[in-house]
């Protein structure tokens, strides 16, 4: 295997893993931001209102840090669940070049 390889195979590997923890940082801080804001005691009249096809959903009179946290938590969900696919040619095709 060639040493441009093992370089293009460890590029990917750390954007693979910037692209995963970058995301849960910042979900973390809002449901962080958004407990605060929920302890201070901070209070408004937020509503929230969700109407797909099989799913319904209202949420009236929550307090705004409600809102940071389930921000933080569902964006969180999805970048676990969501994944970056890495592909990378053979070693073949990268010494030919």
């Amino acid at each position: 295997m060639s040493d441009q390889f093992y370089k293009s195979q460890t590029i990917c590997i750390f954007f693979h893993y910037i692209f995963k923890i970058i995301p849960m940082l910042i979900s973390g801080m809002s449901i962080y931001l958004g407990y605060k804001l929920y302890i201070l005691g901070v209070t408004g009249e937020a509503s929230l209102i969700i109407d797909a096809k099989d799913l319904k959903a209202q949420l009236i009179n929550a307090a705004p840090g409600l809102f940071f946290a389930i921000g933080g938590l569902v964006s969180l969900v999805f970048s676990i669940y969501k994944g970056a696919k890495v592909t990378l040619p053979p070693p073949s095709e990268l010494s030919e070049k």
